[in-house]
């Protein structure tokens, strides 16, 4: 469900060209890998990051790079944290052009990175997600209904 989620909302976003990312950990890399294996339009780009680095530089400018329609990251809040800190300071990275799986949907995000207003993604049970002045909001799959958690200023 998730898997599907996302790909709807890449869909949905207008994407053929994808730089996707991830973390290092199984479960991250398998998000990263089945989200290729399943894309139909083309992926520009595979980056991998440590959850600990001198900088994250290297990572970040080959992931913002190429001029993709769309960022899709696979990652945990706390392991991204240090690349999405990097993220943010690079021109031509967009978060609202950025469509993530569940483990960035952390009410804490925003403090850790800055701002990533227009990041969205999907739940693990198939909802939807997306940071907006600050704040996570969630879709849920068939009630239209959204509820705001952790507004950061």
């Amino acid at each position: 469900m998730e898997l599907d989620t996302v790909l709807a909302l890449a869909r949905r976003r207008g994407g053929g060209l994808v730089n996707v990312g991830h973390g290092r950990d199984p479960r991250s890399t398998a998000a990263a890998e089945a989200f290729v294996a399943a894309w139909p339009g083309t992926v520009c780009a595979v980056v991998s990051w440590p959850p600990e680095a001198a900088s994250w530089l290297r990572q970040a400018c080959r992931f913002a790079g190429g001029s993709p329609d769309l960022w899709v990251i696979a990652d945990d809040a706390a392991s991204w944290a240090g690349m999405g800190r990097r993220l943010v300071a690079q021109p031509q990275w967009r978060p609202g052009r950025t469509i993530a799986f569940s483990g960035l949907a952390d009410p804490a995000l925003p403090g850790l990175v800055g701002d990533i207003d227009g990041l969205s993604g999907a739940g693990s049970d198939g909802s939807s997600w997306s940071f907006f002045d600050g704040g996570l909001r969630w879709s849920g799959i068939h009630s239209g209904v959204s509820t705001v958690e952790g507004r950061w200023s």
